[in-house]
C-alpha cells in the first residue's frame, strides 16, 4: 500500500471591497484562515489587481501560516464575458488588464504575463459568462493541426462548481461536456462577495501549496467540490447589489476622469 498524498483545498474566486465584495482583504484572509479549512485563496476582483497584491503581502507577513494567496483577477473581456487570470508570479501585474478585448486577446495577455486562465461560471445566463459556442471556438484546433490556437496555452480550467446563483444546476452538464469534449481542469470556486460564502465551492488538489495547485490544474488532477456555506440575508444581498450596480461603477468613472 502506497503513501497517501494529502489533499489541499482552494477557493480561487473571491471578491473584496476593491471591486464589489463586502469585506476588506484582511477581513477575508482572517476569516479564511480561522473559519475555513482552505489552504490557498485568490482575491480575484473585477478588473482590479490591488486586492490580490494586498492578499499576497498579508500572507507573506505571516510566515509559517497555513493560508497562502495567489495573484488573480477577473477580467471583463468582449461583451463583458468574464475570464479569471491566476497564478501570476513576481514581478506581479500592478495595473488591471485592458477591458472588453476579444477572448483570444485577453487569454493571450494573461499567458504573456505568466498566468493561466480558468473560465468562471461558464454558461451562466445570470452573470456575463463564456458560452458553449465561444468555448468551442477557443479550443478549436489550429488549421495546421498543431493543436490549440497560438496564445491559448493559458486556458487550463473551468469552474464546474460555482457559487453563483444557479451554479449547482449547471454542474452536471459542465462535467459531462468537459469529460467528453474539452478535458479542462475542473475547478470549484465560491465567487464569494460575503465572508459567509467563502469556501462554499472549492478545488481539492494533491498537496497544500500554490505550486501544488497550479501543477494539479495543469495535470488535470484538481477536482471541483462543494463546501459548507453560511447564510447571507436579503439585506446583505441588497447592499452588495447596490455596491455592484452603483458604488463600483461611480468609483470607476471617477478614477477614469482623474486618469484622463
Amino acid at each position: 500500500m502506497g503513501l497517501q498524498t494529502s489533499l489541499g483545498a482552494a477557493d480561487l474566486h473571491i471578491h473584496s471591497v476593491w471591486s464589489d465584495g463586502m469585506a476588506t482583504v484582511p477581513e477575508i484572509l482572517a476569516h479564511a484562515e480561522a473559519g475555513t479549512d482552505l489552504d490557498v485563496i485568490a482575491i480575484a476582483d473585477h478588473d482590479q489587481v490591488g486586492g490580490a497584491l494586498e492578499a499576497v503581502e498579508w500572507c507573506a507577513g505571516r510566515p509559517g501560516g497555513r493560508l497562502q494567496a495567489v495573484v488573480g483577477t477577473e477580467i471583463s473581456a468582449a461583451w463583458g464575458r468574464h475570464v479569471l487570470g491566476l497564478f501570476f508570479a513576481a514581478p506581479y501585474p500592478t495595473a488591471p488588464f485592458p477591458r472588453f478585448r476579444s477572448l483570444e486577446e485577453t487569454i493571450s495577455r494573461v499567458h504573456d504575463a505568466g498566468g493561466v486562465v480558468v473560465l468562471p461560471h461558464p454558461f451562466s445566463i445570470l452573470v456575463p459568462s463564456v458560452g458553449q459556442r465561444a468555448l468551442a471556438g477557443l479550443l478549436r484546433p489550429a488549421g495546421d493541426g498543431a493543436g490549440r490556437p497560438a496564445g491559448l496555452a493559458a486556458l487550463q480550467g473551468m469552474e464546474v462548481c460555482s457559487g453563483v446563483v444557479g451554479g449547482r444546476k449547471l454542474e452536471s452538464e459542465l462535467r459531462r461536456l468537459n469529460a467528453r469534449k474539452w478535458h479542462l481542469a475542473t475547478v470549484g470556486s465560491s465567487d464569494a462577495h460575503h465572508l459567509a460564502q467563502i469556501g462554499a465551492a472549492r478545488t481539492r488538489f494533491p498537496g497544500r501549496s500554490p505550486l501544488d495547485l497550479r501543477r494539479a490544474i495543469a495535470e488535470r488532477t484538481a477536482e471541483a467540490r462543494w463546501g459548507p456555506a453560511g447564510g447571507v440575508g436579503p439585506g446583505e444581498h441588497a447592499r452588495q447589489a447596490w455596491r455592484s450596480l452603483v458604488v463600483k461603477p461611480v468609483r470607476e468613472v471617477r478614477a477614469a476622469v482623474r486618469r484622463g
